[in-house]
């Protein structure tokens, strides 16, 4: 447990609260591509997700979320981040957008839901992109 305090320290000093928030966007935005481009034909036959194949393929939705997860990544680790903030408050808002037009439009039950989760979140990410960094809180300028 020290151990991971210590790498968990080392990092947060590398790259600061924002660059954390950048990684946590990675990985969700990651997992979501994965789960996606992995979809089962069970899940696939769901609502939601054949109204999303519709609009685009899942494969090509995969690529998206996957490209905004690499650039957060990648922007965690850099001084000027806002378009990783801005990728991912905007694929949030989009896809929370595309799936209430598909609650409203195309049969998908309970998509307001889904949408409300991904609104709300798209909307955290532009609060969090608006936080400066604390003083003295990176040991190596991002």
């Amino acid at each position: 447990m020290r151990n991971a305090r210590h790498v968990w320290t080392r990092l947060q000093r590398r790259v600061g609260h924002r660059g954390v928030a950048l990684l946590f966007f990675a990985l969700l935005d990651m997992v979501y591509a994965i789960a996606l481009a992995a979809a089962d034909a069970t899940t696939r036959a769901t609502p939601l997700y054949r109204f999303l194949e519709t609009l685009i393929p899942l494969g090509a939705w995969a690529v998206v979320w996957g490209g905004v997860a690499v650039l957060c990544l990648v922007q965690a680790f850099v001084w000027h981040d806002r378009v990783a903030f801005s990728a991912a408050a905007a694929l949030k808002a989009g896809f929370g957008l595309v799936v209430l037009g598909g609650w409203i439009w195309a049969d998908v039950p309970r998509g307001y839901v889904t949408a409300v989760i991904w609104l709300a979140f798209a909307g955290f990410v532009q609060v969090i992109s608006t936080w400066p960094e604390p003083e003295g809180t990176r040991g190596v300028e991002r």
